[in-house]
C-alpha cells in the first residue's frame, strides 16, 4: 500500500519554518559600542545575551553617562539571573547568584569610575573575609543600596552645569559597610 507522504513532508517543513521564525531571530541584537539599555536588560532577564566585544568575550557593552537614567529603573530589581557578563578576569563561575538590580548598580558604578568597578559584580560588606559566602548582602541591604544609587543619580542630574565639583567623582557607597567585590 503506497502512502501520500506529501501532508507529512508539508508538516515537517511547516514546523522547522516556525522553529526559525521564532527561535532563530530574537530582531533585536545589541551593538558594543552604542547598546540599547532596554534591549540589554531584557535580553539578560531572559538569558539570550551574547553580544561580543571586539576582543571576542561576552561582556557589558560600552554604556555611557546617557544610558544611566534607563538604567537606574532596574536597580531594585532583585530578580536572581543565570548569567551576567561580568570583567573578563572575573572568578565568579557560571553558577554564582547574580541579582539584575546589583549587576545593574555594578553597570552604573562601571560608567561612574570609567572602567569596571570590580572583577566581579557582587556588592560585599567591607569587614568581612571577602571569600567568605556571608560577606555578601541580602536582598533588603541591595535595596538600600539602590537607594543609595538613586539618591546619587538624583543629585547628578540636579547639578547646574557650571557647578566645579563633578557630581560623577561621588562615590554612593561612601560611608557605609558596602564596596565592589
Amino acid at each position: 500500500m503506497k502512502r501520500n507522504l506529501w501532508p507529512l513532508v508539508m508538516g515537517i517543513l511547516f514546523l522547522v519554518a516556525y522553529c526559525l521564525l521564532f527561535t532563530g531571530c530574537s530582531g533585536e541584537d545589541v551593538d558594543f559600542d552604542n547598546p540599547n539599555p532596554k534591549t540589554f536588560v531584557k535580553q539578560i532577564k531572559a538569558g539570550t545575551y551574547d553580544t561580543k566585544s571586539p576582543y571576542g568575550f561576552v561582556e557589558v557593552p560600552v554604556f555611557a553617562k546617557k544610558d544611566i537614567p534607563e538604567l537606574i529603573k532596574y536597580v531594585k530589581d532583585m530578580s536572581t539571573i543565570e548569567f551576567f557578563p561580568a570583567n573578563v578576569v572575573s572568578s565568579y563561575g557560571p553558577y554564582a547568584n547574580y541579582r539584575l538590580g546589583e549587576c545593574i548598580m555594578w553597570t552604573i558604578e562601571s560608567i561612574r569610575v570609567g572602567r569596571y568597578a570590580s572583577l566581579g559584580c557582587k556588592l560585599v560588606h567591607k569587614d568581612v573575609n571577602e571569600h567568605l559566602q556571608y560577606a555578601y548582602l541580602s536582598d533588603s541591604e541591595i535595596k538600600e543600596v539602590a537607594d543609595l544609587y538613586i539618591k546619587w543619580w538624583y543629585k547628578v542630574i540636579s547639578q547646574p552645569e557650571y557647578n566645579l565639583i563633578d557630581p560623577f567623582s561621588e562615590n554612593p557607597l561612601e560611608g557605609t559597610n558596602y564596596r565592589w567585590n
